[in-house]
């Protein structure tokens, strides 16, 4: 039995890992980066829209940080994808996927279909409006400090597989520490 938290950027993999992930241990899986999509689409709102809402009212950000919490206080065998889960599930197998500014851009753009130039400047607009609500909320000023995590993975030039491989070997070895 494990919890496991993924933490990324956009456009270092931390989506398409979770899911194969979850899927080869047979874990439940959640991203609260599609919830956070989803919400937005219930409200009508691009992703950034819904950003700038969060700024102004931050009970969604709260209502969606307090889902993470529970979730890993009440469940097992999971992998979460998420900026904080590190942070709201602290007895987590806690796994860090980092990726250089030019290649996760490019992962953006073409994951959501738009220019480079675009997927520049909305990822750098939805990091620094996150980075200042963890701050607001939870006085964390770095949301990703190395020391946090017990495996930290390059995925710029690593192929989902061989990520998953190490994350494969890592869970073998660590998951009964933090059952």
């Amino acid at each position: 039995m494990a919890k496991i938290t993924l933490f990324g950027l956009a456009g270092t993999g931390t989506s398409s890992v979770g899911k194969l992930l979850s899927k080869d241990l047979g874990y439940t899986f959640m991203s609260t980066g599609n919830i956070f999509r989803s919400k937005a689409d219930s409200l009508g709102l691009t992703l950034h829209q819904f950003e700038e809402l969060c700024n102004q009212s931050p009970e969604h950000d709260k209502a969606l940080d307090q889902e993470v919490k529970s979730f890993g206080e009440n469940n097992n065998n999971f992998v979460i994808e998420s900026r904080l889960a590190w942070y709201f599930v602290p007895d987590s197998i806690k796994i860090k996927l980092y990726c250089d500014f030019d290649s996760r851009i490019s992962r953006v753009a073409r994951r959501d279909r738009i220019s480079i130039e675009d997927a520049k400047k909305l990822t750098i607009a939805r990091e620094a409006f996150g980075a200042q609500r963890y701050k607001d909320f939870y006085s964390i000023t770095d949301f990703a400090p190395d020391s946090a995590f017990d495996l930290i993975i390059d995925t710029t030039h690593t192929s989902v597989v061989a990520v998953l491989e190490k994350i494969h070997i890592y869970h073998k070895t660590h998951s009964e520490k933090k059952v």
